[in-house]
Parts: structure tokens; sequence; C-alpha cells
């Protein structure tokens, strides 16, 4: 994998198979899950759909339900139709934890999905571990999240921070830039960015370490070296627009400003021009699809709404727990988890979902792109699309203690 000129598009080609199992090797009988139980099987959608993280939870949860009204259509889960019980969590842990307690214990969900931050991420996996009942992380990429007991955590939109920042030191390896700076939230996910960029960069890079919360970072970008050629805002989501405004306004002419896994509804409405030049979104559902597409269409028609990057992890997450359900053969939280350790999944990322025994994505790939203020072919009323930059090989999944 190598780098190219950011206005270089590549396109993605060849034709992709419907969403779908690919290979399953867990058993189980054709019974339901829940003691039998023909109700509806509960999903818990845990949301910040407000606090720092809000724009994260609104296109998740709306791809989250489009997904669930698919599958209901098209008759269900074991005869069985799929629910959501949608908090918002203010991305709280602990409103989060209870939450969670709360639509297990008192609605009956067998699963949950939605952490973004990675401070709710650590405290949901903890929740999961003791109820034993599965979560679907739609960010949270600390490394903390998965350990070597993890057994009812999995990753979906983001790989953890060290593979992460390792796949992006990979991307622009050859570029040859030797002036880089860094800018960092002051919580989990920026602190493990932290550290895997000292470990994977070659050249020495300015890290700033600023508060989650933080809208001025100006001070920051004021301790980057005056020749700077690339910014890594990766390690603070919330800020890595402004972070990319901020710095072209300061005089800084940086070649790229590497970003988060920002929901790119919020970068097309507040980037600059400069910034939008520069800025590289990073995902890892695949917008050059003909199945993305067919799924943005669909969505687009129902709901009078763009589909994203993100909206895509919210359906990946709802198809592949219907599919993981019918493949376990009953509605029951830890059957749900062997399942998903034991199936590829196609879906709208660029290769089958698969995990490893913790709950790590393996042979991901995460593609790095530009955000165009165009609308794009599948919702003509969109105020965004995207152009290819480059994309990393397969990432092998990371070894938790490693």
């Amino acid at each position: 994998m190598s780098y190219t000129d950011r206005r270089s598009f590549l396109k993605a080609s060849g034709s992709v198979a419907a969403a779908g199992i690919l290979a399953g090797c867990s058993e189980g009988g054709n019974g339901g899950g829940n003691g039998g139980s023909s109700g509806p099987i509960t999903v818990a959608a845990l949301e910040p759909l407000s606090g720092p993280f809000s724009a994260w939870a609104g296109v998740h949860r709306a791809g989250l339900q489009f997904a669930v009204d698919e599958v209901n259509a098209d008759g269900g889960v074991l005869d069985r139709e799929l629910e959501l019980d949608v908090t918002d969590t203010g991305s709280d842990p602990a409103e989060a934890d209870s939450a969670f307690r709360r639509s297990v214990e008192q609605n009956g969900a067998i699963v949950s999905t939605g952490a973004v931050s990675s401070d709710v991420g650590l405290r949901v996996a903890q929740t999961a571990a003791e109820l034993e009942v599965p979560h679907f992380l739609h960010m949270s990429g600390t490394d903390d999240v998965i350990t070597q007991d993890t057994q009812y955590v999995f990753r979906v939109g983001l790989l953890p921070a060290s593979t992460y920042i390792r796949a992006q030191a990979t991307a622009f390896s050859d570029a040859g830039y030797s002036s880089l700076g860094a800018i960092v939230g002051d919580y989990a996910w920026g602190r493990s960015a932290e550290s895997a960029i000292e470990e994977y960069f070659d050249a020495d890079v300015n890290v700033q370490v600023a508060p989650l919360g933080a809208d001025d970072f100006k001070s920051y970008i004021r301790q980057m070296p005056d020749d700077l050629e690339m910014l890594i805002a990766s390690g603070h989501p919330p800020g890595s627009a402004t972070i990319a405004n901020q710095v072209y306004e300061l005089g800084y002419t940086p070649d790229v400003v590497s970003g988060a896994s920002t929901p790119p509804q919020l970068l097309s409405g507040v980037l600059s021009d400069d910034a939008l030049e520069g800025y590289v979104h990073v995902h890892q559902s695949d917008p050059y699809t003909d199945q993305f597409v067919d799924a943005a269409e669909g969505f687009g028609e129902e709901n009078d709404a763009q589909f994203n990057t993100h909206t895509a992890y919210g359906y990946m997450t709802g198809k592949m727990l219907a599919a993981a359900i019918e493949e376990a053969g009953e509605a029951d939280p830890a059957a749900l988890a062997e399942a998903t350790r034991n199936i590829q999944f196609e879906t709208l990322s660029p290769e089958p979902m698969q995990y490893s025994q913790y709950g790590e994505l393996d042979q991901a790939v995460v593609t790095y792109s530009r955000i165009l203020q165009e609308a794009p072919s599948y919702y003509s009323d969109g105020e965004y699309s995207y152009e290819e930059l480059f994309r990393s090989d397969p990432v092998p999944a990371r070894e938790p203690g490693q």
C-alpha cells in the first residue's frame, strides 16, 4: 500500500456480493431464544445523542434503525422482529452503564451497541462482561477496551488506537514527511493514540495534549514547527475539524491533516476551503462499492437524508446482529457472541467482517478519502461525497497486551 497524490481518485472496481454470512461455524437449534418467546428481540442502543459525540450518534442510530426496519420487513429473525431500546447516554460512562443494565434487566435486551467515547467503551466493556451480554462498539478505539479476557465486546467502525495509528504511519511513509505534529485528547483514546504515534512514526512528532472538550486549539498549534508538513488530528476526534480549520487560519500550510473517524456531515459543514483540501477522512465502511450505493439509495428514499460512512456502521451492526442470531439459532447473548466470533459477514466494509477470539476486527481495511462538497450519485440532495486517496492492506487483528 503506497501513498498517492491526495487529489487522485482511485475508485474501487468490481461487483460486490450481497450482504450475508460467508462461512459459519456455530451450531444451534432452530428454536427461539429467551425461553421460546415469540416477542421482539431487543437491541439496546446506547447512543451519545447529546454531548461531544452527538454527531456520531445521530447517524449511527439512523443506520441501525434502517437495518432493523429492513430485517423486519424481510420477516425478522427466527420469525421474530428486532426492536431498538434507545437511550441518550450523553457520552457519560455511568449513564451508559445504567442504561445497559436497565435495558437488559427490565427490557430483556440480548445485545447492545453505540459506544463512541473510549471512556464509555471501557465502562460498557466491564458491564458486558458482568451481564454476559455483547456490546458492539461504534467507535471506542482505545486498546484497553479489549483484553485477553474479553468475550462480549466487538469492534465495528474503528480499529484499536495502536493498529489505527500504525496503519496511518504506513500510509504516509512514502510521502517522506519530516516535520510532523499531533494534537491528542486527554482521555483514553487520545492517550492510546499518543503512545502509538511515538511508537510507529519514524520521524519525531511534536505531540500536544488538549482537553477532550476543548474548542480552541491555537495555543497547541503554535507549538508546532513553522514548516509543518503533516498534522495528526486523529487523536482528538471531537476537535479534529476545528484543529484543521485553525491550523490554516494561523498561516500553517500542511499538506495533510489526518483526521479521526469523524462523521462526514460534520466535516462538510464546518471545514474551511483550505481545510477541506488538506483534511483526510478515515473510514472502514466503503462508499465506493455497489452495495454501499444500494443501501444509501434505499436509506435516502425512506428517510429523505444522506447515508454516510457512519450511518453505514449502524447499518452494518444491525445486519450483522441479525445474521449472527440466525446463525446461532437462538436469541441468546452467549450464543450470539459465539456466532459472531465464528462467522465472516459480507457487508459495507471493503473486506468481510470477521473477528479474533477476543473481538478484534481481523483483516479490516482502512480507507482514506477527501471530502468533496458535491452530492453523491445516490442522493441528489446530498451536500458531500468522497474522493478516495488510498487504502490500507488488510490489517491483522491486534493481539491484546502486545
